[in-house]
Protein backbone atom coordinates (compact mmCIF):
# COMPACT_ATOMS: atom_id res chain seq x y z
CA UNK A 1 0.00 0.00 0.00
CA UNK A 2 2.74 2.36 0.56
CA UNK A 3 4.94 1.45 -2.21
CA UNK A 4 1.39 2.17 -4.46
CA UNK A 5 1.18 5.79 -2.68
CA UNK A 6 5.19 6.69 -3.18
CA UNK A 7 4.51 5.65 -6.89
CA UNK A 8 1.35 7.93 -7.28
CA UNK A 9 2.83 10.48 -5.56
CA UNK A 10 6.26 10.66 -7.87
CA UNK A 11 4.02 10.16 -10.92
CA UNK A 12 2.19 13.40 -10.16
CA UNK A 13 5.39 15.15 -9.28
CA UNK A 14 6.51 14.19 -12.33
CA UNK A 15 3.27 15.48 -14.17
CA UNK A 16 3.25 18.60 -11.94
CA UNK A 17 7.02 19.40 -13.12
CA UNK A 18 6.31 18.09 -16.58
CA UNK A 19 3.47 20.94 -16.66
CA UNK A 20 5.31 23.21 -15.07
CA UNK A 21 8.29 22.91 -17.37
CA UNK A 22 5.83 22.88 -20.53
CA UNK A 23 4.39 26.66 -19.11
CA UNK A 24 7.82 27.19 -19.10
CA UNK A 25 8.32 26.81 -22.24
CA UNK A 26 5.44 28.09 -23.55
CA UNK A 27 6.35 31.71 -21.53
CA UNK A 28 9.98 31.62 -23.14
CA UNK A 29 8.47 30.54 -26.83
CA UNK A 30 6.15 33.53 -26.61
CA UNK A 31 8.82 36.42 -25.46
CA UNK A 32 11.37 34.90 -28.01
CA UNK A 33 8.43 35.73 -30.46
CA UNK A 34 7.48 38.93 -29.11
CA UNK A 35 11.06 39.69 -29.27
CA UNK A 36 11.09 38.96 -32.66
CA UNK A 37 8.30 40.58 -33.90
CA UNK A 38 9.91 43.71 -32.30
CA UNK A 39 13.07 43.23 -34.14
CA UNK A 40 11.28 43.48 -37.33
CA UNK A 41 8.97 46.38 -36.90
CA UNK A 42 12.11 48.04 -35.66
CA UNK A 43 14.21 46.85 -39.03
CA UNK A 44 11.73 49.00 -40.56
CA UNK A 45 11.46 52.39 -38.60
CA UNK A 46 14.19 53.55 -40.71
CA UNK A 47 11.52 53.08 -43.78
CA UNK A 48 8.95 54.96 -41.96
CA UNK A 49 10.73 58.16 -40.85
CA UNK A 50 11.77 57.93 -45.03
CA UNK A 51 9.14 58.24 -46.17
CA UNK A 52 7.30 60.90 -44.00
CA UNK A 53 10.37 62.76 -44.67
CA UNK A 54 9.83 62.06 -48.46
CA UNK A 55 6.52 63.05 -48.45
CA UNK A 56 6.87 66.51 -46.88
CA UNK A 57 10.13 67.20 -48.97
CA UNK A 58 8.31 66.20 -52.02
CA UNK A 59 5.05 68.23 -51.63
CA UNK A 60 7.01 71.34 -50.59
CA UNK A 61 9.43 70.85 -53.79
CA UNK A 62 6.39 70.40 -56.38
CA UNK A 63 4.82 72.91 -54.87
CA UNK A 64 8.62 75.24 -55.27
CA UNK A 65 9.08 73.36 -59.08
CA UNK A 66 5.49 74.27 -60.11
CA UNK A 67 5.77 78.03 -58.79
CA UNK A 68 8.92 78.57 -60.75
CA UNK A 69 7.34 77.05 -64.27
CA UNK A 70 4.59 78.92 -63.96
CA UNK A 71 6.46 82.38 -63.17
CA UNK A 72 9.06 81.72 -65.64
CA UNK A 73 6.02 80.30 -68.38
CA UNK A 74 6.15 83.55 -71.11
CA UNK A 75 10.44 83.50 -70.80
CA UNK A 76 11.17 79.73 -71.50
CA UNK A 77 11.19 77.43 -74.42
CA UNK A 78 9.05 74.12 -74.91
CA UNK A 79 12.42 72.06 -73.73
CA UNK A 80 12.35 73.73 -69.88
CA UNK A 81 8.62 73.65 -69.78
CA UNK A 82 8.43 70.07 -70.87
CA UNK A 83 11.28 69.08 -68.18
CA UNK A 84 9.71 70.83 -65.64
CA UNK A 85 6.42 69.09 -66.44
CA UNK A 86 7.49 65.81 -66.31
CA UNK A 87 9.69 66.10 -63.12
CA UNK A 88 6.45 67.49 -61.36
CA UNK A 89 4.20 64.67 -62.27
CA UNK A 90 6.83 61.93 -61.80
CA UNK A 91 7.64 63.59 -57.86
CA UNK A 92 3.79 63.18 -57.57
CA UNK A 93 3.31 60.13 -58.25
CA UNK A 94 6.47 59.06 -55.81
CA UNK A 95 4.80 61.36 -53.00
CA UNK A 96 1.66 58.97 -53.75
CA UNK A 97 3.82 56.05 -53.64
CA UNK A 98 5.54 57.17 -50.79
CA UNK A 99 2.01 57.03 -49.10
CA UNK A 100 1.20 53.62 -50.23
CA UNK A 101 4.38 52.65 -49.00
CA UNK A 102 3.54 53.77 -45.27
CA UNK A 103 0.09 52.44 -45.52
CA UNK A 104 2.14 49.43 -46.04
CA UNK A 105 4.38 49.37 -42.78
CA UNK A 106 1.24 50.25 -40.60
CA UNK A 107 -0.55 47.36 -42.34
CA UNK A 108 2.85 45.10 -41.49
CA UNK A 109 2.80 47.02 -37.64
CA UNK A 110 -0.84 45.84 -37.06
CA UNK A 111 -0.63 42.41 -39.05
CA UNK A 112 -2.39 39.76 -36.98
CA UNK A 113 -0.84 36.96 -38.35
CA UNK A 114 2.38 36.04 -40.20
CA UNK A 115 0.87 35.48 -43.47
CA UNK A 116 -0.40 38.74 -43.37
CA UNK A 117 2.95 40.75 -42.13
CA UNK A 118 5.01 38.67 -45.32
CA UNK A 119 2.06 40.07 -47.92
CA UNK A 120 2.72 43.07 -46.48
CA UNK A 121 6.38 42.90 -46.88
CA UNK A 122 6.21 41.09 -50.69
CA UNK A 123 3.94 44.56 -51.78
CA UNK A 124 6.26 46.80 -49.92
CA UNK A 125 9.18 45.54 -52.01
CA UNK A 126 7.28 45.67 -55.11
CA UNK A 127 6.14 48.34 -54.95
CA UNK A 128 9.80 50.12 -54.34
CA UNK A 129 10.70 48.87 -57.00
CA UNK A 130 8.22 50.19 -58.94
CA UNK A 131 8.86 53.51 -57.34
CA UNK A 132 12.72 53.04 -58.46
CA UNK A 133 11.46 52.59 -62.05
CA UNK A 134 9.45 55.75 -62.04
CA UNK A 135 12.09 58.04 -60.56
CA UNK A 136 14.92 56.35 -63.07
CA UNK A 137 12.61 57.47 -66.18
CA UNK A 138 12.93 61.21 -65.76
CA UNK A 139 16.68 61.04 -65.72
CA UNK A 140 16.72 63.25 -68.75
CA UNK A 141 14.68 66.05 -67.90
CA UNK A 142 17.83 67.21 -65.69
CA UNK A 143 19.65 67.41 -69.34
CA UNK A 144 16.32 68.85 -71.15
CA UNK A 145 16.02 71.86 -69.01
CA UNK A 146 19.52 73.74 -69.77
CA UNK A 147 19.00 72.85 -73.73
CA UNK A 148 17.75 76.78 -75.59
CA UNK A 149 17.09 77.83 -79.15
CA UNK A 150 19.54 80.29 -78.48
CA UNK A 151 22.24 77.80 -78.05
CA UNK A 152 20.85 75.11 -80.71
CA UNK A 153 21.44 78.30 -83.35
CA UNK A 154 24.85 79.59 -81.56
CA UNK A 155 26.57 76.70 -81.32
CA UNK A 156 24.99 73.69 -83.06
CA UNK A 157 28.14 71.55 -82.94
CA UNK A 158 27.67 70.85 -79.25
CA UNK A 159 24.01 71.12 -79.35
CA UNK A 160 23.38 68.24 -81.47
CA UNK A 161 26.57 65.96 -81.07
CA UNK A 162 27.24 66.52 -77.47
CA UNK A 163 23.99 67.72 -75.58
CA UNK A 164 21.22 66.12 -77.73
CA UNK A 165 23.57 62.62 -77.71
CA UNK A 166 23.45 62.81 -73.19
CA UNK A 167 19.59 63.28 -73.40
CA UNK A 168 19.47 60.31 -75.28
CA UNK A 169 21.67 57.92 -73.52
CA UNK A 170 19.92 58.93 -69.96
CA UNK A 171 16.49 57.93 -71.93
CA UNK A 172 17.83 54.69 -72.63
CA UNK A 173 19.29 54.33 -69.19
CA UNK A 174 15.99 55.07 -67.61
CA UNK A 175 13.87 53.32 -69.47
CA UNK A 176 15.85 50.23 -69.25
CA UNK A 177 16.23 50.80 -65.59
CA UNK A 178 12.19 51.58 -65.40
CA UNK A 179 11.72 47.86 -67.23
CA UNK A 180 14.30 45.61 -65.55
CA UNK A 181 13.90 46.92 -61.58
CA UNK A 182 11.24 43.88 -62.05
CA UNK A 183 11.58 40.78 -59.66
CA UNK A 184 10.85 38.59 -63.19
CA UNK A 185 15.40 39.08 -62.72
CA UNK A 186 15.29 37.67 -59.27
CA UNK A 187 17.60 35.18 -60.72
CA UNK A 188 20.32 37.51 -61.97
CA UNK A 189 22.96 38.13 -59.80
CA UNK A 190 23.31 42.49 -60.45
CA UNK A 191 19.40 42.30 -59.31
CA UNK A 192 20.26 40.39 -56.22
CA UNK A 193 22.95 42.20 -55.30
CA UNK A 194 20.63 45.39 -55.59
CA UNK A 195 17.96 44.12 -53.29
CA UNK A 196 20.02 42.97 -50.70
CA UNK A 197 21.36 46.84 -49.72
CA UNK A 198 19.78 50.11 -48.41
CA UNK A 199 15.96 49.60 -47.68
CA UNK A 200 15.54 46.12 -49.36
CA UNK A 201 18.27 45.35 -46.98
CA UNK A 202 15.90 46.51 -44.08
CA UNK A 203 12.58 44.67 -45.73
CA UNK A 204 14.79 41.35 -45.62
CA UNK A 205 15.87 41.81 -42.47
CA UNK A 206 12.51 42.15 -41.32
CA UNK A 207 10.99 38.92 -43.56
CA UNK A 208 13.79 37.14 -41.72
CA UNK A 209 12.39 37.95 -38.10
CA UNK A 210 9.32 36.44 -39.41
CA UNK A 211 10.67 33.49 -41.17
CA UNK A 212 12.01 32.52 -37.67
CA UNK A 213 8.52 33.43 -36.01
CA UNK A 214 7.03 30.93 -38.14
CA UNK A 215 9.85 28.50 -37.43
CA UNK A 216 9.02 28.97 -33.86
CA UNK A 217 5.56 28.19 -34.41
CA UNK A 218 5.86 24.88 -36.47
CA UNK A 219 8.01 23.61 -33.62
Amino acid sequence: MSNNMEHTDILELWKSQNAKLDEAISINKKLLKENLAHKAKSALAGLKATRRVGIVFGVLWCAAITFILIVSWQHTNWLFKSAFIIHIVVSLIAVGLYIYHLVLLNNFDNSQSIICAQRELVQLKFSNLKTLGILWLQLPVFSMWVMTDTWMHSSPSTFWFIQVPVVLVEFVIGVWLYRNLNYRNHQKKWFRWFVSKGEFGKINKANSFLQEIEELDKK
